[in-house]
């Protein structure tokens, strides 16, 4: 075995340098990307099926909302555990009658989805006024919504 380490140096010490490295990029393999088999939002969404939203109940939420005279558009997305709604309203509606839309898309939520989503509402006009966007947030283990602060004019 020695002297074959002798006359092939240049190769064994290749090898041992090969395995070092395969070695240490196992280790930082494992100390940064520990749960890359993991999905992206982790353990979170757990029991996510046994609340699904519906294609109907989506339906639902934007004709409810687009029956309100003052709501020109409504966009609506999910991402991970949020709901997120764009209400775009008419110029001349007012802070608190535009904040009395939020509660409107929980109607259409059972009691077990509101327990497990989050609700975001974007409130928007379509010309600049400096009072809005104004956005509401629900978190699922409240029962009201809690809304930017109002802004002061620059």
């Amino acid at each position: 075995m020695k002297r074959y380490m002798k006359e092939h140096k240049i190769v064994v010490v290749a090898v041992i340098f090969l395995l070092i490295i395969i070695f240490i990029s196992f280790l930082i393999k494992i100390t940064f990307f520990a749960n890359s088999k993991n999905a992206f939002y982790g353990d979170r969404l757990d029991g996510i099926d046994s609340v699904k939203i519906t294609t109907s109940q989506v339906k639902d939420l934007k004709n409810k909302l687009q029956e309100d005279s003052i709501v020109k558009a409504v966009e609506y997305s999910l991402q991970g555990k949020i709901i997120n709604i764009i209400i775009t309203i008419n110029d001349d509606v007012g802070i608190d009658s535009a904040k009395a839309l939020a509660p409107k898309t929980l109607e259409v939520l059972d009691d077990d989805q509101k327990k497990y989503y989050d609700v975001q509402v974007f409130i928007k006009k379509d010309s600049d006024v400096k009072d809005f966007p104004i956005i509401g947030y629900k978190q699922n283990k409240k029962a009201d919504f809690s809304w930017t602060k109002d802004r002061a004019a620059s």
